[in-house]
């Protein structure tokens, strides 16, 4: 018979194209995993995976039932959420995917609020790039993703948070350094250290402004995250944009850098909450929102 648990196996094969790691995903050994895989392709009549020792190679057929295997399970989870909404909106589990740059400085200020407001809930917070904590919210491993707008897109719905105004980190004994705050037009002639990737938002608003006033992006030095920028910074490689949680939180008393806001309008990427067009708690969801907005630091502006 065709189990629930087949269907995550292949989904999870499709993803990886790793039998060791699809199994670790679903949280079974990877015999178990195979084995789940066999039953799967008995029970059907055909072959999924073509098995060679380097990797894994879907068939035709393999590939499609994966992609429709993702869309029963995206049912399932719907059906389920619907029957918690039923009881209790806002208890058991709640995943939510948060980015990199984002969770560690936020959360910390919300999770009191969110369990003082709802008692039994449980979050489950996982940190990845933002376009694979999309696929999981369409495939229904994800509830809630909380990054970089906008998100609403096919099959999803968003909100917006806040907008979190970014920073300039220069070397302790920059010139700019001697201003109380500075002008997008002062990054003229810079060399800024920027992220490697995108899907946070710094990357591109730190492009946008070097395009804008006449700076560039440092050729030789780039970086995946947030304390790494700051160490690049402090070593005197140049200057580089840090969100206003991250430097609040990490960076304002680091003797090496001197940290400068920007008059207004800063620059600041626009954070959003989005969940599945079909989830039925969606209400709810509104009034997660809702409270997020009213316990933000001063550091950021709520968005309404």
């Amino acid at each position: 018979m065709l189990s629930i648990r087949q269907l995550r196996a292949l989904v999870a094969l499709a993803d990886t194209e790793h039998f060791r790691k699809a199994a670790e995903r679903v949280h079974v050994t990877q015999p178990a995993l195979s084995t789940q895989i066999q039953s799967l392709e008995a029970h059907l009549g055909i072959m999924l995976v073509e098995r060679t020792k380097r990797r894994v190679v879907f068939t035709a057929a393999g590939r499609a039932l994966a992609e429709r295997a993702r869309a029963i399970l995206a049912g399932v989870t719907n059906f389920e959420a619907s029957a918690r909404a039923f009881a209790s909106p806002l208890e058991g589990l709640l995943r939510i995917g948060v980015a990199p740059t984002l969770g560690p400085y936020l959360l910390p200020h919300v999770l009191p609020n969110l369990k003082a407001r709802y008692h039994s809930l449980r979050l489950y917070l996982r940190e990845e790039r933002l376009e694979r904590h999309l696929a999981e919210l369409t495939s229904g491993e994800m509830d809630l993703v909380m990054g970089l707008g906008p998100l609403d897109g096919e099959g999803r719905i968003s909100t917006p948070l806040f907008n979190e105004p970014l920073w300039l980190a220069l070397p302790a004994d920059h010139p700019l350094g001697a201003k109380e705050k500075v002008q997008a037009s002062d990054l003229a002639g810079l060399s800024l250290v920027l992220f490697e990737r995108d899907g946070d938002g710094l990357r591109d608003i730190g492009l946008g402004l070097c395009r804008a006033n006449g700076a560039k992006e440092h050729p030789d030095f780039k970086a995946t995250s947030l304390d790494t920028l700051r160490q690049m910074v402090a070593s005197g490689l140049g200057p580089c944009l840090l969100p206003a949680l991250y430097v609040t939180a990490e960076a304002l008393d680091d003797p090496q850098i001197a940290m400068r806001q920007f008059f207004a309008p800063a620059p600041c990427r626009r954070i959003e909450l989005a969940w599945r067009r079909t989830d039925p708690r969606a209400e709810t969801f509104m009034e997660l929102a809702e409270l997020l907005r009213q316990v933000l630091p001063a550091s950021v502006q709520a968005v309404f």
